[in-house]
């Protein structure tokens, strides 16, 4: 399940408040780096919400490639 744009920012504007409000300095610092996620992860949210596709890390292309080929040598085993 993804998460909303929405709901991303209202967590990162509960975080951005908690990191001026707490009264413990480490818990302030963790909290700001939590709103800054939860930004990144708004504006992700943002980009699938108006339908802007992901595009695939180097990584998962090169096992998508593997697979592909994979599935075109059994293809082509098979074609007798």
């Amino acid at each position: 399940m993804r998460l909303t744009a929405e709901r991303c920012r209202a967590e990162q504007a509960r975080q951005l408040e908690l990191s001026v409000s707490d009264p413990l300095v480490n818990r302030r610092k963790i909290a700001a780096k939590a709103a800054e996620a939860w930004g990144k992860e708004a504006a992700r949210a943002e980009k699938h919400e108006a339908g802007v596709p992901e595009a695939l890390s180097k990584e998962d292309t090169e096992i998508a490639d593997e697979f592909a080929s994979e599935a075109l040598a059994q293809k082509g085993s098979h074609a007798d």
